[in-house]
């Protein structure tokens, strides 16, 4: 995965998200402060994902 420079600062986690028995690779997991979804979305590396999904997020849960 590749991370924008400009945003690594804001990168809390990241890395890969496996089957229960570790064999198959299901996608990627990112947790990151950005000031925004596109910025957010942005991050990854375009075209390398089938889908991205974006959810707003803060420390404690999602926001309601």
């Amino acid at each position: 995965m590749t991370i924008q420079a400009s945003l690594t600062g804001g990168a809390i986690v990241y890395g890969p998200l496996l089957s229960d028995d570790g064999t198959a690779g299901l996608g990627t997991a990112v947790l990151l402060r950005a000031p925004g979804p596109d910025a957010a979305r942005a991050v990854l590396t375009a075209g390398r994902y089938a889908v991205i999904e974006v959810h707003r997020w803060q420390f404690g849960g999602r926001a309601s």
